[in-house]
C-alpha cells in the first residue's frame, strides 16, 4: 500500500499519532510519501525526524514547480503564489503518478482534482477526526 501525508496541519497537527502510523506502514514495507507545499529544506527534514515520522518518498510542490519554471508572482508566508488551479492539482497528480492508495490531507479543497482517494484529517481540542472523502 501507498499512503500520502500532508505536513502543514496534518503531521504538525498531530506528530506522534503521526509517527506512530507512519512506523506501522512503513515496518511492512509499504510507501509513506510525505507531499507538502513546503520546500525541502534541513530544517523541515530536521523537524520530520524529531516527530519521528518515518517515510519512503518526499514531494515538495514548491521544489517541483521550481524546476519546472512555473510563472509565480512573488511568495507567502514561504510558499509560493502560482496559479491555485496548478497549485492545486499538483498533489492529485503526483498521487495519481505514484499510484497512492490513500491521501491523508487537512483540506478538502483537492475533490475536484484527486482521482486517488483521500481522508480529511481534523485536528481538533477534543477529537482528531479522519473523514473519509473518497475520490
Amino acid at each position: 500500500m501507498n499512503i500520502g501525508i500532508d505536513y502543514h496541519g496534518v503531521i504538525t497537527a498531530n506528530p506522534n499519532f503521526f509517527s506512530q502510523l507512519t512506523k506501522f506502514f512503513r515496518s511492512g514495507k509499504h510507501e509513506v510519501h510525505i507531499i507538502t507545499g513546503s520546500r525541502r529544506t534541513s530544517a523541515l527534514i530536521e523537524q520530520l525526524r524529531e516527530y519521528g515520522i518515518s517515510w519512503s518518498h518526499f514531494f515538495s510542490i514548491t521544489d517541483y514547480h521550481h524546476s519546472l519554471g512555473t510563472p509565480m508572482t512573488g511568495y507567502h508566508e514561504g510558499q509560493p503564489k502560482i496559479d491555485g488551479e496548478l497549485w492545486n492539482g499538483t498533489k492529485a497528480w503526483y498521487c495519481q503518478k505514484n499510484n497512492i492508495d490513500l491521501h491523508i490531507d487537512d483540506s478538502s479543497i483537492y475533490g475536484k482534482y484527486f482521482i486517488t482517494p483521500y481522508c480529511q484529517y481534523k485536528h481538533g481540542s477534543e477529537n482528531d477526526l479522519l473523514k473519509f472523502l473518497g475520490s
